[in-house]
């Protein structure tokens, strides 16, 4: 049994009382131990500490910080009644924009925000000690000193080439780290590190930061390196502290895969990272399993087809035994729709979610490499280069991968069979998802499904189909421009790029009628399903099809 299960929600539900306080209930009926409520900026929302600019003349600000310490010291007196501990995660170092106004010494003109190391020591340590003081029911803080989401980065991600890493990267971590662990001890509260670096190569710097701080500070690190990618392999940094509690990291809200809107059965993989993490280090005693993405308000996991993944992630966590996927899948049935149906029903509900699964990760990933991030098609041609082949370039844990993405006039054979096999993979996904989903259908006819379950069922397999349609239009038209610049300006490219640019218009029109057919479906589908984005990604590359043409 592992000795730490905690559940978090980091999205704008932490503020709804009834809804936490359900999330609450559900944490304690699957035996986790711990909740965490999270968001990017949640401290600058609870405290502004005094003296670094007039924040106490802001009425409305005082006001509200206060309100919101005093919901969630209510939250922490709930947990710990209900036998949870009760922590917060937030990534740092953010501030209130205001604070500039009051210190114009921090501006400078090339840099933007200036990096003063003792200022912004001594705001954060001021921050964390008011946090601790105005919420006395908070156990403890999960804290990320991110690289990419604040005005002050610590260092620089790879794909911002124009912009040097400061050599005093390994320093800026060690003096942030040292500086948090001091004020958490000395506030008697359990500190929670975050291995968040923008780079592959500041892992190690943020690694041996923490190896010097004492024993009492955890770590928490991700089941795989950076994002949850399906073929990711699991994350080394998991074997690089043995010296300390270790928290691994689990993606359960599907945010590169899908959000839980679509059928995604990973039992089987959750069992096989999770075995190796106990196997491979002991110090591995925690598992922090996120039911939610901070990017989209108004969704979870919960009563998604998903939640197979959380509830058997609940019980490998809990049990040290072995059990099947059909065992797995009989107990979330049971649990989540009081269906006891019998173990070949339950096989071939698993199978179809497998394939499911299979046919949404053809159509979103390129060559196992992730087209865009969050599940999400791009707005541009432009992003979509960025995304691929800069932010999202991921060759250095998959190597040699994302050889099969490029294309040059030098080699002209091998480009064309790099474009085949793009081509031919999104057929395949395509197919798959057509084909599964009328299984799916004839099955939910031929069974008797709960009520709530064949709705869920039937929703998510009509949105996969189109979703897949929608991906894989979109990604033969993108490399086949891409083959267009690079390799053969032919007619037949251009045509077959305008092809699937038309296919990405009738998509968009498929998916406006889809929510409109279906006004109850969760928020987060119809962010996946706006019309808008697949439009403006489909104009784009129509722009840049026709500069190929004059």
């Amino acid at each position: 049994m592992w000795e730490t299960r905690a559940l978090e929600l980091n999205n704008q539900e932490i503020w709804n009382w009834e809804r936490v306080c359900e999330f609450i209930d559900y944490a304690c009926r699957h035996d986790f131990t711990a909740l965490v409520l999270g968001q990017m900026d949640l401290f600058d929302k609870l405290v502004s500490p005094a003296g670094y600019w007039p924040a106490h003349l802001n009425d409305r600000l005082s006001s509200q910080q206060r309100a919101r310490c005093v919901y969630l010291e209510r939250l922490g007196n709930y947990c710990h009644a209900r036998g949870l501990r009760f922590y917060l995660q937030a990534k740092e170092l953010s501030f209130q924009t205001d604070i500039l106004l009051s210190h114009p010494q921090l501006l400078d003109a090339r840099e933007g925000v200036r990096f003063d190391m003792e200022f912004w020591c001594r705001y954060l340590i001021d921050k964390v000690a008011l946090i601790c003081q105005r919420i006395a029911s908070l156990d403890g803080l999960l804290i990320a000193l991110s690289t990419t989401d604040s005005l002050l980065p610590i260092s620089h991600p790879h794909w911002a080439k124009n912009r040097a890493a400061p050599a005093n990267t390994p320093e800026r971590y060690k003096r942030f780290f040292h500086a948090l662990s001091e004020v958490m001890a000395r506030e008697g509260r359990h500190l929670v590190l975050r291995v968040f670096p923008a780079s592959n190569s500041d892992v190690d710097n943020v690694l041996h930061a923490i190896s010097a701080l004492p024993e009492a500070v955890s770590v928490s690190i991700k089941l795989t390196p950076e994002r949850f990618w399906p073929e990711f392999p699991n994350n080394p940094a998991l074997l690089a502290v043995t010296d300390r509690d270790v928290w691994v990291e689990i993606d359960l809200a599907g945010e590169e895969v899908g959000w839980g809107n679509f059928p995604f059965l990973r039992v089987d993989e959750l069992q096989g990272r999770l075995l190796w993490c106990q196997e491979k280090n002991p110090a591995i005693r925690g598992a922090l399993c996120k039911v939610s993405w901070e990017g989209i308000d108004n969704h979870w996991v919960i009563g998604s087809l998903s939640e197979c993944n959380l509830l058997s992630c609940a019980y490998l966590l809990r049990h040290d035994t072995h059990p099947t996927v059909t065992f797995l899948l009989q107990r979330w049935l049971s649990q989540c729709y009081g269906w006891q149906p019998h173990a070949g029903i339950v096989k071939t509900l698993g199978e179809l979610l497998e394939q499911g699964g299979q046919a949404l990760y053809g159509a979103l990933y390129a060559r196992d490499h992730v087209f865009h991030r969050h599940s999400l098609l791009p707005e541009s041609v432009d992003q979509a280069l960025w995304s691929l082949y800069g932010q999202l370039d991921r060759n250095h844990w998959l190597p040699g991968s994302g050889n099969d993405l490029y294309f040059s006039r030098d080699d002209v054979n091998i480009s064309s069979h790099h474009l085949y096999q793009i081509a031919k993979e999104k057929d395949a996904a395509l197919a798959l998802a057509r084909d599964v989903a009328c299984q799916a259908a004839d099955f939910a006819r031929q069974t008797d499904f709960p009520v709530a379950l064949s709705r869920r069922w039937q929703t998510e397999w009509a949105g996969l189909t189109l979703y897949c349609q929608a991906f894989v239009c979109a990604q033969k038209a993108f490399f086949t421009l891409c083959y267009a610049r690079q390799v053969e300006n032919s007619w037949s490219m251009r045509e077959i790029c305008q092809i699937n640019i038309q296919g990405l218009y009738s998509a968009a029109g498929e998916m406006a009628d889809f929510c409109a057919r279906h006004p109850d479906l969760p928020p987060g589908l119809y962010v996946m399903f706006d019309p808008r984005r697949v439009r403006q990604f489909a104009a784009s590359l129509n722009d840049a099809l026709v500069t190929l043409m004059t």
